[in-house]
């Protein structure tokens, strides 16, 4: 875990509310794994927490972030320009478990901007995995530009493209034709956990990134916990013993 000093090098829209913004690090983040997330130092005196972020990309001194507005500190985080400098905490939390056996076929679904959580998991994982991807519409199918795999399922919630309605729906359609089995790795919203409880069986083996608002990143002030299976610790911090888990041991 290192606080860095970065600098913005470019910060784009892509579409509507979705940005991408690249920062210089001032020295390298050290080894991370696919999942884990930095927090990050809104470049404004009126904000004082810092905000999760999921590692986007990571290309030598450069660390992207992809994001969507949604309040106030991602709305300032928008207007940051070129050569604006902040600090950067991290590589924080658990991150996706890359060992799985090559007997098993990797899955991704990603729901809208929770392709940011997986997009550096699908660049690291050793076999190419199968990718369901969901969206509201057209349009943020621009967010999966440079996303390449042999085997990409889409789904729209308007129908402008690929499969109407949502992505697990999709996934339902498609996950008992597998011969083998099958690893999934998930990012979006609960609403989409919930479906992939209720609609695929327990036999099938999923992580999940969860998001939730954090104070510190660090465990320390478990304004972050999440409810789970344990009997002995049922709650759960996301920065510390997350953000990943297994889908089945969280309760929603």
């Amino acid at each position: 875990m290192n606080d860095l000093e970065v600098e913005v090098i470019k910060n784009e829209k892509i579409i509507k509310d979705f940005f991408i913004i690249e920062f210089s690090l001032s020295k390298p983040i050290g080894a991370f794994e696919p999942g884990q997330f930095v927090m990050i130092k809104i470049p404004d005196k009126s904000v004082f927490l810092r905000r999760p972020f999921t590692i986007y990309d990571v290309n030598g001194n450069s660390l992207f972030i992809m994001y969507k507005i949604k309040g106030a500190g991602t709305r300032l985080l928008s207007k940051a320009f070129k050569g604006v400098k902040t600090q950067i905490l991290g590589p924080l939390g658990k991150g996706f478990n890359l060992n799985i056996p090559d007997s098993c076929k990797p899955v991704v679904i990603a729901g809208g901007i929770g392709i940011a959580g997986v997009h550096l998991l699908i660049k690291k994982l050793k076999n190419i995995p199968d990718i369901f991807y969901g969206c509201a519409d057209e349009m943020e199918l621009r967010l999966i530009d440079d996303i390449k795999s042999k085997t990409f399922y889409t789904a729209t919630m308007d129908g402008s493209y690929g499969f109407k309605g949502d992505v697990i729906t999709l996934f339902e359609k498609h996950f008992k034709n597998y011969k083998k089995p099958i690893h999934v790795f998930a990012c979006g919203p609960l609403a989409m956990y919930k479906s992939f409880k209720e609609k695929i069986p327990p036999s099938i083996h999923c992580e999940v990134l969860l998001e939730e608002r954090m104070a510190c990143g660090l465990g320390l002030c478990f304004s972050c916990v999440t409810k789970t299976a344990d009997e002995k610790e049922p709650y759960k911090r996301v920065c510390k013993e997350g953000p990943v888990f297994d889908i089945w041991q969280i309760l929603l």
